[in-house]
C-alpha cells in the first residue's frame, strides 16, 4: 500500500467532505479516503438531507450550553453551504451539478403528545433569539399536505432558509470531484484498527491486515468508528462511546408531477427526527421518521418500520400516497455518541482526529465540519472552538428527573403516533403510570447518578434489560477509572 499524508477512514459525506478541504488547504496533500464502496448502512446514503438547523430544535436543546453550543454549529454551517456548492458545481458538468430545494413548513398535528407542542415553541423561540425569516401558514392550505381528517394539522411555520438537498446526488458529486483529482484516492476497503506506534499515528490497518500508512488520520467513518476505536481500549473507554441511531426510509413515485414544494415535516418527537417529507424533483418524494437505538447497526428495515412509516405517510402527509409507486426502501445508521454529542477534534494520539458523532445533522453540518478538520489537520485554529473534543467525560445533559420526565413525554408520544385508543375509563391515567414505572425501573436499575443516560438511550436497554444494565453499569465504572 502506498504512502499518504493523510488518511480520512470512511467515504460518506463527512469523510469526503474532509478530504475535499483538505485539498482546497493544501493541493499538494496526498489524501485516501477509505471505506465499502457499497457504504452498506451508512446514514449519508439514506439521508433525507433536509438542510436547516431550526426545523431540528428541541425544548431540551435550548436548556443547556452543549445543545446551544450545537445550534450555534447549526447556523454557522448554514452560512457555509453557498459557497461550498458553487465551489463543487464550478467543477462540474451543468447535468451533474447539485442544488438545493428552498423552504421548509415545519407543522404540528395531534398524532403525538405534548413533546411536540413544546418542540414547537422551542423552533419558534430560536428564531425569534436569531432574528431568522419564518412565516405563519394557514395549516389546512399547504401544497402537498392533504392528511386524514383525524390528522389534520393545527399550526404551521414556513421557513425560507432551509430547504434539502439530494444526499444520492450530492454523494455522487463528490465522489466524482475525488476520483478526478490527482491527490485524492479511494480505497475500497473496511478499516479495522489503527497503527499506533510510541503514541503517535502511523496509519490504519484494514481486514486483510494490511497497512496504509499516514502521519495524519481523521476517523469519520460514523458508527463504524467505534469498531475501530474498539481494537484500543485504552484509548476507547475515554472516548464516549457511539452507538447506532438506525433510520428507516421510503421513496414513492406519484402518478404526476408532486404538487409539493418545499420539505414538509413535523418537529422532532417520539424519541426521532419527526415525521418529514422531502420533495426530489418531478414525481419522486423521499419519506423518513424512524429512529431507533441500537448497539449495533441497523443493515436492514423491519416490517414494523415499513408499516409504521407506511401509516404515516398516508395519515398524516397525503391521503392520495396509496396510489404511489415504491421505488426503494432504505436503512441508515447515525453515529450517536452516548451523551447525544459530537465527538470533533484531535486526540491524546498524535495525529489522530475524530469527526463523527454527529447524530442528525452530520450531512448537513459537512463544509463546516470538514474545512474545520482540514484547518486543524494542516496546523491551523479551525472554524469554531472545539467544545465537543472526542476524550472528555460524556458530557451530563440531564439530572435524573429531567431524564425520566423527557423520557416519558417521548414514550407516550409513541403511543399516539402508532394510533392507540384508550378505553374511556380511566386509562388515560394507568398509561402513563405504566410507563412511568418501567421508566423509573430502568433508570434505578441502571444506578447512575453522576452519568445520567439520555431518554433516546433507553431504547437499548428497554430492549435487552437483562444484558444491556449490566453493560452501561460496566461502561460507566470503566469511565470513571479512564478519568480518575
Amino acid at each position: 500500500m502506498p504512502t499518504y499524508d493523510v488518511v480520512v477512514a470512511g467515504n460518506g459525506v463527512l469523510g469526503m467532505a474532509t478530504a475535499r478541504a483538505l485539498q482546497l488547504r493544501d493541493p499538494q496533500l496526498r489524501v485516501a479516503v477509505i471505506g465499502p464502496a457499497a457504504r452498506g448502512g451508512a446514514a449519508s446514503a439514506a439521508a433525507g438531507a433536509m438542510m436547516g438547523c431550526y426545523g431540528e430544535v428541541t425544548a431540551q436543546l435550548l436548556r443547556t450550553d452543549a445543545g446551544r453550543a450545537k445550534l450555534a454549529k447549526g447556523k454557522l454551517a448554514a452560512r457555509h453551504w453557498p459557497a461550498w456548492l458553487e465551489g463543487i458545481n464550478a467543477e462540474l458538468a451543468q447535468a451533474d451539478r447539485v442544488s438545493m430545494t428552498p423552504g421548509t413548513v415545519v407543522f404540528s398535528n395531534a398524532k403525538s403528545g405534548t413533546i411536540e407542542d413544546e418542540n414547537y415553541a422551542a423552533i419558534q423561540q430560536a428564531l425569534r433569539e436569531s432574528g431568522e425569516a419564518c412565516e405563519e401558514l394557514d395549516p389546512n392550505r399547504i401544497p402537498g399536505l392533504n392528511p386524514a381528517e383525524d390528522c389534520r394539522p393545527s399550526r404551521a411555520l414556513f421557513l425560507p432558509g432551509e430547504g434539502s438537498i439530494d444526499a444520492a446526488r450530492l454523494l455522487k458529486a463528490m465522489t466524482t470531484l475525488i476520483e478526478r483529482s490527482a491527490n485524492l484516492s479511494f480505497v475500497d476497503a473496511t478499516v479495522k484498527a489503527l497503527d499506533i506506534q510510541g503514541g503517535q499515528i502511523k496509519g490504519v490497518r484494514l481486514q486483510d491486515d494490511s497497512v496504509v500508512s499516514a502521519p495524519q488520520v481523521v476517523l469519520a467513518a460514523g458508527v463504524w468508528t467505534q469498531t475501530i476505536l474498539d481494537a484500543h481500549p485504552d484509548l476507547a473507554r475515554r472516548i464516549p462511546r457511539l452507538f447506532s441511531g438506525g433510520g428507516t426510509s421510503l421513496v414513492l413515485e406519484t402518478a404526476a408531477a408532486t404538487s409539493q414544494q418545499h420539505v414538509l415535516r413535523t418537529p422532532n418527537r417520539a424519541f426521532a427526527c419527526g415525521l418529514h417529507a422531502v420533495p426530489r424533483g418531478g414525481r419522486q418524494l423521499y419519506i423518513g421518521a424512524t429512529n431507533t437505538l441500537f448497539a449495533q447497526p441497523m443493515l436492514r428495515t423491519s416490517p414494523a418500520d415499513m408499516f409504521f412509516l407506511l401509516e404515516c405517510a398516508l395519515d398524516q402527509l397525503d391521503q392520495d400516497l396509496c396510489a404511489a409507486q415504491l421505488v426503494t426502501w432504505q436503512a441508515g445508521n447515525r453515529p450517536v455518541a452516548v451523551d447525544t454529542c459530537p465527538l470533533i477534534g484531535p486526540t491524546s494520539v498524535d495525529g489522530l482526529w475524530l469527526l463523527t458523532g454527529t447524530y442528525r445533522d452530520g450531512l448537513f453540518l459537512s463544509p463546516l465540519l470538514a474545512q474545520h478538520m482540514a484547518d486543524r489537520v494542516c496546523g491551523g485554529a479551525g472554524l469554531f472552538e472545539e467544545t465537543f473534543r472526542p476524550e472528555r467525560k460524556p458530557i451530563r445533559l440531564y439530572t435524573q428527573a429531567q431524564a425520566r420526565a423527557e423520557a416519558l413525554k417521548h414514550y407516550l408520544a409513541m403511543g399516539s403516533e402508532h394510533g392507540i385508543r384508550l378505553p374511556r375509563v380511566g386509562w388515560h391515567r394507568a398509561f402513563p403510570r405504566f410507563y412511568e414505572q418501567m421508566l423509573n425501573g430502568l433508570y434505578d436499575e441502571l444506578g447512575e447518578d453522576e452519568y445520567v443516560l439520555p431518554p433516546e438511550l433507553l431504547a437499548i436497554v428497554a430492549s435487552d434489560r437483562a444484558r444491556m444494565v449490566p453493560f452501561f453499569r460496566d461502561y460507566y465504572a470503566q469511565v470513571r477509572q479512564a478519568w480518575a
